[in-house]
């Protein structure tokens, strides 16, 4: 692969040079004259091109100790020297390798980068199928990322939720913020499926329930306008949340953003500002999700497949609790610590599996482009 990619990854170094000479005022370019703005993107360009010139100068290196140790095991004197040889053959194979994991590298390092992937994100549950089963489920798997939450520290924030007495959630929106969140938790949006015996049955029959995952950046005002004129604002009274508290005061906010059909309705906090404050973040990320997923089916029939790209109807991952299995159905990989998972300890296991199914399927699109 790194014989087809030679020429991007030589014009790449030319570029890298061209840059190190304008930022250090060694080329024609007035460096002074720029804008700030235009400054700081010539150094962010500057630095991501490094992070490929320089693996790519190391590979190059390593190809050229492997040429020398060709031409000395070739070599007469090598020849008749068996510890020589020895000793050279085992420098080839350990250069050989160490080649090939930088290649490697140097591959991933040259994939395109989403920016969204530094975004805080909405995560949204919502009970399926199986009844009182899918909504206890549904807290449960609530549970898992916010136990996983905590232990990447980030910040995690209920916008509203919807439960009953046993504790059952019919939906719930949680805020998360952090380092790199969407870039871990984008590979848990989809249908998750449960197999177990609820504590109600009583000739100890397996039941399957389902439950809905999304996982949606959180984009800026400045990346999603609303329009006043697009969105109808309705103020009601909060009924209350599966007999919970109850307002007397017409707090509750509902949306409709009219070019999308939109709805979102919150009436978790007594404040009609707060209420309305959140509504229009749940509304904000949808509207830009949306974009996303048009622009994903754009790009899909350029691509094997999208691994990453979890859509609400796609199952993605089973937990038997008789078996003690978690099957991700994407990558069919299966982990037999039930608990683990649940508490959010093992999650990662099913993220990095994801990402590098997702990264050698963007490889291989790569080398098909360049073919």
């Amino acid at each position: 692969m790194l014989n087809k990619m030679k020429p991007k990854l030589d014009s790449m170094k030319e570029l890298h040079e061209k840059l190190l000479k304008e930022i250090n005022g060694q080329s024609d370019l007035d460096i002074e004259s720029i804008s700030s703005q235009k400054f700081a993107e010539k150094t962010k360009q500057l630095h991501d091109l490094s992070q490929i010139t320089d693996r790519y100068s190391e590979v190059e290196a390593l190809i050229r100790d492997l040429q020398s140790l060709q031409q000395m095991l070739d070599d007469p004197v090598t020849a008749q020297d068996n510890d020589l040889r020895e000793m050279t053959l085992e420098e080839i194979k350990t250069t050989t390798e160490n080649v090939l994991d930088m290649e490697k590298q140097l591959m991933l390092s040259m994939l395109p980068t989403d920016s969204v992937d530094e975004a805080n994100v909405l995560l949204e549950i919502r009970a399926g199928t199986g009844g009182d089963e899918a909504g206890l489920f549904a807290a449960d798997v609530l549970r898992m990322y916010e136990r996983f939450a905590e232990k990447q520290r980030w910040k995690w924030e209920e916008i509203s939720k919807n439960y009953d007495s046993l504790g059952a959630i019919k939906d719930a929106t949680i805020s998360i913020a952090g380092s790199n969140v969407f870039g871990q938790l984008k590979y848990e949006s989809g249908v998750h499926r449960v197999q177990r015996v609820p504590a109600t049955e009583t000739q100890g029959r397996i039941h399957t329930s389902t439950i809905t995952v999304a996982i949606m950046p959180q984009p800026t005002e400045v990346q999603v306008q609303i329009q006043d004129s697009d969105v109808r604002v309705d103020v009601f009274r909060a009924s209350g949340s599966g007999g919970q508290k109850v307002n007397t005061t017409d707090s509750a906010i509902r949306l409709t953003h009219l070019p999308t059909g939109i709805v979102i309705a919150i009436q978790d906090e007594r404040s009609n500002q707060k209420n309305r404050a959140k509504a229009f973040t749940i509304l904000r990320a949808k509207l830009y999700e949306r974009e996303r997923e048009k622009l994903a089916l754009e790009r899909r029939d350029s691509r094997r497949k999208q691994v990453g790209s979890g859509t609400r109807s796609e199952k993605i991952r089973t937990y038997n609790f008789p078996q003690n299995r978690v099957t991700d159905h994407r990558i069919n990989k299966t982990l037999h610590e039930l608990e683990g998972v649940l508490n959010g300890e093992a999650l990662p296991e099913f993220i990095q599996a994801l990402r590098v199914e997702e990264q050698t399927d963007m490889l291989m699109a790569m080398n098909e482009e360049d073919a």
